[in-house]
């Protein structure tokens, strides 16, 4: 049986009173709705971008330039929303209007923490402990292949 198609949701011209993006219904996102007393608690607000400042999006373009996922970015800023805890402090931002500004020493000791932390958790991946039930599963495939 074929599965009815579903048409998508169409933008009804309304926006979110609290990020701006564009809704399907109401006035305010479900991300912002599950944020609401916790938006932008590990951020700073400011009138003015700060100098030298550079903007979020342009951060994560050079993020994947250099091999690092714009996830891993948002996450060492405090996640969607700056709700969650900051990653070090250089990765705090600062939200002036709806843009969010990242300070540019991210560039440089950010990415290189990032891709540090990247590689550790790749290591620790790889060089998982040995149990003895590992040990003695991992001897029984290789009887039972031959």
């Amino acid at each position: 049986m074929v599965s009815p198609v579903t048409t998508p949701k169409k933008y009804d011209g309304n926006r979110c009173k609290t990020c701006g993006k564009p809704l399907t219904h109401g006035e305010q996102g479900d991300t912002c709705k599950a944020h609401e007393g916790k938006l932008r608690q590990n951020a700073d607000v400011g009138e003015a971008v700060p100098e030298g400042w550079i903007k979020m999006s342009e951060v994560c373009r050079k993020a994947n330039d250099a091999g690092i996922t714009t996830s891993a970015l948002v996450n060492a800023a405090g996640g969607d929303a700056a709700v969650k805890p900051l990653l070090d402090p250089m990765f705090k931002v600062v939200y002036v209007g709806r843009n969010k500004y990242m300070n540019p020493d991210v560039i440089t000791k950010g990415f290189q923490l990032l891709k540090a932390r990247t590689l550790e958790k790749t290591e620790k991946k790889t060089s998982a402990p040995v149990t003895e039930a590992s040990a003695i599963s991992t001897a029984l495939h290789e009887v039972v292949k031959k």
